[in-house]
């Protein structure tokens, strides 16, 4: 077998990439290294998930306007996104190009003007593959590639290419990233569980700790609850922290499980 020096270079970065597997930088190296191998302006990995919001495992560097744009998302526009009502439906794991999924009225759409030709600006490829915690599904992974002009085919077939492993590396990281999560079966509803919190015995929590816990408890990442509060990640990592301390817990199973435990 012979191998190239390019080869070589791929698989000694790649190497590196993998070192950083289970750590906070993991993030920024893959992005480093995916954008060696393709231009692209914007990235971000986020759960689908049928008829919930999406959940925000990690984003590229974005300026206050494209923060405000994107918490706008998380919030209502994600229902009007056409990759999430594509991977709602039945799908090949795999790269997909804008214009497989766009309606022909796309580029007159009120989301087209209001969120993608401000955040997303030209085009926009996504890898999609289901999202699964052992047999347990939940959603649909997605890393969205963002560009300022169109995706050339050598670049959309090199995409193709990478996807097979690129798309279980990445849903092992969003697992460590994120945490066990619950079905929508297994939670109770938002109401509800903002009920509990504020009757918890002997706690007195902040609201931004109450807001916290509820986004926590959809299965939010902190990067997830900074972009749904408008807060910078260090704060919100300050806010589950106080948070735990208070709930006298460790990890975000632990509050699951407290939450599970108490009485309805």
């Amino acid at each position: 077998m012979n191998f190239t020096a390019s080869d070589l270079s791929f698989h000694q970065r790649l190497g590196h990439v993998l070192a950083y597997l289970g750590r906070d930088e993991f993030w920024p190296v893959f992005a480093a290294f995916l954008r060696e191998q393709i231009a692209f302006n914007s990235w971000v990995l986020l759960i689908f998930r049928p008829s919930e919001p999406p959940l925000l495992v990690h984003e590229g560097d974005a300026n206050d306007l494209e923060d405000a744009l994107f918490r706008d998302y998380l919030l209502r526009l994600y229902k009007d996104d056409p990759f999430y009502i594509f991977a709602n439906q039945p799908f090949a794991s795999g790269p997909h190009r804008l214009e497989e999924v766009v309606t022909p009225q796309f580029r007159q759409s009120e989301y087209f003007h209001t969120y993608f030709a401000k955040n997303v600006v030209e085009d926009e490829v996504q890898l999609l593959a289901p999202f699964f915690q052992g047999a347990e599904q939940h959603g649909v992974l997605s890393l969205s590639l963002g560009f300022e002009r169109r995706f050339t085919a050598e670049e959309y077939g090199l995409l193709s290419l990478i996807s097979p492993w690129v798309l279980p590396l990445l849903a092992h990281a969003a697992r460590q990233t994120l945490g066990e999560l619950q079905t929508p079966a297994k939670r109770p509803n938002h109401g509800e569980l903002e009920r509990r919190l504020r009757a918890l015995e002997g706690v007195r929590l902040t609201e931004r700790e109450v807001q916290t816990a509820l986004l926590l408890l959809s299965g939010q990442s902190t990067r997830g609850i900074a972009a749904h509060l408008g807060i910078a990640p260090e704060t919100a990592k300050v806010h589950r922290r106080n948070l735990y301390d208070k709930l006298g817990v460790n990890s975000q199973i632990e509050v699951f499980a407290l939450f599970a435990s108490l009485p309805a």
